[in-house]
Formats: C-alpha cells, sequence, structure tokens
C-alpha cells in the first residue's frame, strides 16, 4: 500500500510541472529606429491631443448641463408666479364681483324708493322692497326667540 501512494504521489508531482519556456524568436523591424522613433513621438502628440480635445469637450458639456439647469429653473420659477398671478386676478376677480353685487342691490333699493307709486318701475320694485320687508321681519322675529328669559 505505501508503494502504491508512492507512485501516484510522483505522476502527480510529474503533471504538475510546468512545461518548459519556449525561447521567443526575435522579429526583425521593417523600419529603422530613427522612423520608429518618430512614429512613437506623433503618437504620444496625438494621444495628448485626444486628452486636451476630451478636456474641452467635458467642460463644455459641463456648461451646457449648467445652462439647462438654470433653465429649469427660471421655468419652474416663471411658471410659479404665473400660477400666483393667476390665482390673485382670480380671487380680484371675485371680490369685484361681490362688490358689484352689492352695489346692484343698493341701487335698486335706491330706484325702488325714487320710483312713482304709478309707474312700471314701482310695480317691479314693489315686490323687492316687500320681500326685503319680510326678510327683515323674519330676523326680528328670531332674535326675540333667542333671547333669554329672565326668572325673577
Amino acid at each position: 500500500m505505501v508503494a502504491a501512494t508512492k507512485t501516484t504521489s510522483q505522476e502527480n508531482a510529474v503533471s504538475k510541472r510546468k512545461p518548459e519556456p519556449v525561447t521567443k524568436k526575435v522579429v526583425v523591424p521593417a523600419k529603422k529606429a530613427s522612423v520608429l522613433a518618430r512614429e512613437a513621438q506623433a503618437a504620444k502628440k496625438r494621444l495628448l491631443k485626444l486628452r486636451a480635445d476630451t478636456k474641452k469637450a467635458i467642460e463644455a458639456a459641463k456648461r451646457e448641463v449648467a445652462q439647462a439647469v438654470e433653465a429649469a429653473k427660471s421655468a419652474l420659477r416663471f411658471e410659479k408666479q404665473a400660477a400666483k398671478d393667476k390665482l390673485a386676478a382670480k380671487k380680484a376677480k371675485a371680490a369685484r364681483a361681490r362688490k358689484a353685487t352689492g352695489n346692484k342691490a343698493a341701487a335698486t333699493k335706491a330706484a325702488s324708493k325714487k320710483a312713482a307709486p304709478g309707474s312700471k318701475a314701482a310695480a317691479k320694485a314693489a315686490p323687492k322692497k316687500d320681500a326685503v320687508k319680510s326678510v327683515t321681519k323674519k330676523r326680528a322675529s328670531a332674535k326675540k326667540v333667542v333671547r333669554p328669559v329672565a326668572s325673577a
């Protein structure tokens, strides 16, 4: 048994060995060293130019993004202000409508007082006047009901 284990371990050790390195073949350049050096310099210049162009492009893109963000903020402020103005105009219109309604009622009261007893205006104003009196009478009666009665 011991001999069998030794042989297997030797086989494993042999299989794990790396193959011997193959010697590289030397590639003979097709161009002279001076030409290759010039090409290397040109490649370096192209790389530097590309880097500079990339930086410029990135900076330009950053500026465009900043302008777009500012424009969006400005538009949002404008829209908010327009909404506020619209709401204020709506409130002002409602206030004018209430004021105009109040003025109309006052004008009809004044017209009914000035109207002659036999004219058509008096006939139109009379029901309104009676309606006003009936409303005031109802209010007066309601006030009497609300008052507490003092007991002695």
